[in-house]
């Protein structure tokens, strides 16, 4: 589990811009981008002993949830570029997790499908990983999650 001595924000440095001043611990998205470093890293740390990465968790899931993606749609849905979505996808598939096939209808997709060893994977790394989110968490009331997760939805769907 994170602290919360190590999310704790540093001492606020003054700075300024023209005539403002401005704090940083003020600024929104950097204190989203360290949450969410904070928050990559101890699902990793999770999810490392099954020599799996995020994003590879990410593929994994997402396969479970909607079988047959191609890799541009992966890439779409995980918010990653095409070239991690298919470095991850051929890692994968070098590991026997997923196995891609040809679309019956269009010659140049490849759909991509878990196989019964990647389907195991996919539910274990899947329990560490939501552990992991929790245990990263728990810093927050449930009423406190709930409203985070309210907000982040609201600027994740503007």
């Amino acid at each position: 589990m994170i602290s919360s001595r190590a999310i704790a924000s540093p001492p606020a440095r003054k700075s300024t811009r023209g005539s403002r001043r401005y704090e940083e611990r003020e600024h929104v998205l950097w204190l989203l981008k360290r949450a969410f470093h904070y928050g990559h890293r101890a699902v990793n740390d999770a999810v490392r002993s099954y020599s799996v990465t995020p994003t590879q968790l990410g593929v994994l899931n997402r396969l479970d949830g909607e079988p047959g993606l191609s890799g541009a749609e992966l890439a779409r849905r995980l918010l990653v570029t095409p070239q991690a979505a298919q470095l991850a996808l051929a890692s994968l598939e070098e590991r026997g997790l997923v196995e891609r096939r040809p679309d019956a209808n269009h010659g140049r997709i490849v759909r991509t499908y878990l196989t019964d060893e990647g389907q195991r994977i996919v539910e274990l790394t899947m329990a560490e990983g939501v552990r992991a989110e929790s245990d990263f968490l728990a810093v927050l009331t449930k009423a406190e999650r709930k409203q985070l997760i309210d907000l982040l939805t609201r600027l994740a769907t503007q």
